[in-house]
């Protein structure tokens, strides 16, 4: 079915589109959050009782990112949404803190979790995207990353953009998700209100998908998307 004839389409990525790319998910088997020494030092009280640790942790993410490239399910995202008519609304919301989406080229991204490509202070609130190296330190603290930990409020800003785009949405896509997580998991609900399709295109389909996707299918994603979104040379390499 020719996805590109919806006019206002909203697509939730999570850890499984970057998956083959090399990056680890975060709750199935051999995820991150799956090792409980980690998982502490994702919430936001590991900030104050050892800074130093969530920052070495995170910063290790990041060079782990850098070294990777977007995978096919990013590019078929990309060159769809640069296909699409004018006047159609192409959102991408991602669980993902890697940038992989802009690397790939899609152009409307919301980082629903923060980015790791940037860094704040927390005493001025001063926000960067750091230079290779060592992590970075301002105000004499070691600057914490612009992502958001267990605990921590959605941005306002992603919130919003979220909250606009489900409002006309008239396809729900979700990418490499278990949907399990608030409050992304709160957003096929949101969709189905407005009476959108959803699809749910993940390799494993969790319990209670049925119930709550119109559709649901399971596979790869480097699979899935290119054959959806309609890009079948989705394997030539990444838009700079």
């Amino acid at each position: 079915m020719d996805l590109a004839r919806y006019r206002n389409i909203a697509v939730l990525t999570g850890a499984g589109i970057s998956h083959s790319a090399g990056l680890p998910t975060y709750r199935g088997a051999g995820g991150l959050w799956t090792d409980p020494r980690l998982a502490k030092l994702s919430d936001v009280n590991a900030l104050v009782e050892d800074r130093a640790a969530v920052c070495d942790l995170f910063w290790s993410f990041r060079r782990a990112i850098e070294k990777v490239d977007p995978t096919p399910a990013h590019r078929a995202l990309a060159a769809f949404e640069d296909q699409l008519p004018r006047g159609t609304k192409f959102q991408i919301i991602t669980q993902n803190v890697d940038g992989l989406h802009q690397r790939s080229g899609s152009k409307n991204v919301c980082e629903f979790h923060g980015s790791l490509c940037r860094w704040r202070c927390d005493e001025c609130t001063t926000e960067l995207e750091p230079p290779d190296g060592d992590a970075p330190v301002h105000c004499g603290h070691r600057m914490r990353p612009s992502v958001v930990l267990f605990g921590e409020m959605i941005p306002t800003d992603a919130d919003r953009a979220v909250k606009q785009a489900l409002r006309d949405c008239d396809l729900f896509v979700a990418i490499g998700t278990s949907g399990t997580v608030e409050p992304a998991s709160s957003l096929v609900r949101w969709a189905e209100l407005n009476g959108a399709r959803r699809m749910l295109l993940n390799l494993e389909i969790f319990d209670g998908a049925r119930a709550l996707f119109t559709e649901c299918h399971a596979g790869a994603a480097d699979d899935l998307v290119p054959q959806w979104f309609g890009q079948r040379d989705a394997r030539s390499p990444a838009v700079s």
